[in-house]
């Protein structure tokens, strides 16, 4: 396979399963955890000082969100202001993920780009004295609606997805990755489904355009020709699926020892030219258009829709939610925690080999780029005197939130129906027994996985008792599942998020052509698309 066909995702398997978030790493302890162990990399920080000429190796594979390491104009410049160079291996073994954590480990490459499933996958698989053969030095970006789930035309979702339908998507890829998320949380999208996968997803864009599969999974540009086309873009990475994909820097730890001040300088360059490119937009898709190759073909259109499909993360993104310095805790341990054990659930990492959050994280060179920009304000209020006001700069970020609108939620796009467990009441009650408040509460967490997106809860009921009767209970029971979501966290689950429906025994589940009275008394999840705000 000629490598200039590849600007996209390749690599080997990348499962992420549905979410369970960890409470054990939530608030307050998630917070002092994290500051604790940046409290004692601040006591190691490392020199920036010039220390002669490094040449740095680094492996990755065309994905768009690695072009800043592709000789990058801005950042090959800022890096030999500081003696260093990159040498980017743009070879085709370094595309198989487990080949670049195997030459992570041995020390042929110096620096690799993953994601972070694909790094704890693969890494466990090349320790050294138990340890992973890197550490993450920052957050490079998360797709977002850079990888997304397509359907045929005269589909609208995932529901209208049946037994016969066939899908696509690039094996050993993200497009993999999404792909077991999504069919792991949405009732359509069993493994029982047929698949007809392909190498990257230009294969799998020309299988939907012939009708040959019906559901495809694309990474960008083809994610944007495929809307373009005409076709329904169903599912995407981003706020639908939060934290899906995310992109990593991983160090060698022999290199880590050897050269801290050019890492430093690295990671303060990199920030430089990222913050830079937040501020010219068109330059940055100038770059990515001219990096996507053949795939965009020069069409700054196409190098915008990359670019939109990709939310590069910033310095103070990196600072004060993944390492939390901005007094909100990290999301790095929880993040770390649940890639780790959804990867053991789907049978691709030994669970007594996840890792240790703190050892593979190294928040020196993060907090490194705060102290020099510090320093550098203070040098500049010294230089320009008492009578010239030169503010220090102050750091902040968060995560993004939604305000919900439903409008006439009966006629907005529904994304599917999930798979969640059912929650029980009492025959004739809509009163939540202690165990259907702790149901709720596992639906609360994979819930949190959507954050964009609209809740329908629909309530249905057996055939016995009053049909009207019926109809009334099972919206109250919807209404009390969504109150129970509001209690737990009214932040997420604000009411103007949730459309709720009672049903009664209008659709009873049947087995051959008996009603089957306990699986009829059901309440449903979907998910749709609202008008969400960040």
């Amino acid at each position: 396979m000629a490598s200039t066909s590849k600007r996209g995702r390749p690599g080997p398997a990348l499962t992420l399963g549905v979410p369970v978030v960890l409470a054990a790493f939530a608030g307050s302890w998630g917070y002092q955890y994290f500051k604790d162990m940046t409290q004692e990399a601040s006591a190691a920080q490392p020199a920036s000082a010039p220390v002669g000429p490094v040449s740095l190796k680094v492996a990755a594979d065309p994905w768009s969100g690695y072009s800043t390491f592709r000789n990058e104009p801005r950042f090959t410049a800022a890096l030999a202001k500081h003696d260093i160079s990159i040498q980017y291996l743009d070879e085709e073994k370094y595309y198989d993920q487990d080949e670049r954590m195997r030459a992570l480990g041995a020390g042929e490459i110096d620096i690799a780009l993953t994601t972070l499933d694909a790094f704890l996958q693969h890494g466990a698989k090349h320790l050294s004295d138990a340890a992973y053969p890197g550490v993450i030095l920052f957050g490079i970006d998360e797709s977002a609606g850079g990888d997304a789930i397509f359907v045929g035309k005269g589909r609208s979702g995932f529901d209208d997805v049946t037994p016969s339908d066939k899908v696509c998507f690039a094996t050993g890829t993200p497009s993999e990755h999404l792909w077991d998320f999504a069919s792991l949380n949405f009732a359509n999208l069993g493994d029982k489904l047929a698949q007809s996968n392909g190498v990257v997803a230009q294969d799998c864009w020309k299988k939907l355009e012939a009708g040959e599969v019906q559901v495809a999974v694309l990474w960008q540009p083809f994610t944007a020709l495929a809307e373009k086309a005409g076709y329904n873009k169903v599912f995407a990475t981003g706020g639908q699926a939060d934290d899906v994909i995310i992109d990593i820097a991983v160090v060698n730890r022999k290199t880590l020892d050897a050269h801290p001040a050019a890492l430093q300088n690295l990671v303060s360059s990199y920030f430089d030219v990222i913050d830079g490119y937040q501020r010219d937009v068109t330059a940055h898709a100038a770059f990515v258009t001219q990096d996507c190759g053949p795939d965009c073909a020069g069409d700054a259109a196409l190098g915008e829709a990359v670019l939109r499909g990709i939310d590069f993360l910033t310095f103070e993104e990196n600072l004060c939610i993944w390492f939390g310095q901005c007094s909100t805790p990290s999301k790095w341990p929880a993040r770390v925690s649940k890639t780790g054990r959804l990867l053991a659930a789907k049978g691709k990492l030994d669970a007594a080999l996840i890792p240790d959050p703190k050892s593979i994280l190294d928040g020196r060179f993060v907090l490194g780029v705060k102290e020099q920009r510090l320093d550098a304000a203070k040098l500049a209020q010294a230089v320009s005197g008492p009578d010239t006001a030169i503010e220090l700069p102050t750091f902040s970020a968060r995560d993004e939130t939604f305000d919900y609108t439903v409008p006439g939620a009966e006629g907005s796009a529904t994304i599917g129906t999930l798979r969640l467990p059912n929650v029980f009441f009492r025959e004739g009650s809509y009163g939540l027994t202690p165990e259907a408040k702790e149901t709720i509460g596992e639906i609360a967490e994979k819930l949190r996985s959507f954050p964009a997106l609209c809740v329908r809860i629909a309530g249905h009921t057996n055939s016995n008792g009053d049909p009207a009767a019926n109809r009334k209970l099972s919206k109250f029971r919807a209404m009390a599942i969504a109150a129970q979501l509001n209690h737990i966290d009214p932040k997420a689950f604000p009411n103007e998020r949730f459309d709720v429906k009672g049903f009664g025994s209008d659709q009873p589940i049947l087995t051959g052509n008996a009603e089957d009275a306990d699986a009829s008394r059901r309440t449903e999840f979907s998910l749709f698309n609202c008008t969400a705000q960040g």
